[in-house]
């Protein structure tokens, strides 16, 4: 094959290369990206936490009324079962019952507040669960579609890369330098095309001279405004 067909079929490759590579590099990002699936599974955690807060205080309140339970009957008993005699070491055991009752009343109601918030924290618990479920299915299948398109991503990219070094052989160390220098100063795009009379590259207008040269098939010719290999093919 001609030198400049194969310069011109080495552009080809490294653009689609270019092309498959971003492809790649975006599923392989969107793969990664999993902001609901972490927003799903921090809600579910402060779910369980706030449940788990509620559930303690409701522990430590039946502690506490267990406690006023016991001192109540054990206040009662001596109160009834005449093992006190002093009238005013009785009724120091009324009041001190009084203020128990009185004590576990407040107590109790708190406990029944706490169950209604503990209800509620229980149902929000419920449906963070349901919601990080639903994430998770969604994950499962975003790594399995992703996971596909990856894999034939590579494929592809591997497959051009063969042929790009294919193509690179056929063509001499001087032209590979000068081919690379100009994908690096001009944006990736070394070879344009002849296209109306104007390099495709630069979109201006080219003398007939240098059309003459660009339809040498051994030769590169530049575009004298660009710079580029410019092929009239």
């Amino acid at each position: 094959m001609p030198q400049v067909a194969d310069l011109a079929s080495l552009q080809d490759y490294d653009d689609i290369l270019a092309r498959l590579t971003a492809d790649l590099d975006e599923a392989r990002a969107d793969l990664e990206d999993d902001e609901a699936l972490r927003a799903a599974q921090e809600a579910a955690a402060e779910a369980d936490e706030g449940c788990a807060t509620l559930e303690r205080e409701q522990r430590r309140l039946e502690g506490e009324i267990d406690g006023l339970v016991a001192r109540v009957e054990r206040e009662e008993k001596r109160l009834y079962d005449g093992s006190v005699k002093l009238p005013k070491e009785l009724e120091g055991i009324q009041l001190e019952v009084k203020s128990l009752r009185s004590h576990l009343s407040d107590v109790e109601d708190t406990e029944l507040a706490l169950l209604d918030r503990l209800e509620e924290a229980e149902a929000a618990r419920e449906e963070a669960h349901a919601g990080l479920e639903r994430e998770q299915g969604a994950a499962r299948e975003k790594a399995e579609r992703l996971g596909g398109t990856i894999a034939r991503l590579e494929g592809e990219i591997a497959a051009t890369n063969d042929g790009r070094d294919t193509c690179r052989e056929r063509l001499t160390a001087p032209l590979i330098a000068q081919y690379e220098d100009l994908r690096r100063r001009k944006g990736g795009v070394a070879v344009t095309h002849l296209r109306a009379g104007a390099c495709t590259g630069c979109r201006v207008s080219v003398p007939p001279s240098a059309r003459k040269r660009a339809l040498d098939p051994e030769a590169p010719a530049l575009c004298p405004n660009c710079e580029r290999i410019l092929v009239g093919y």
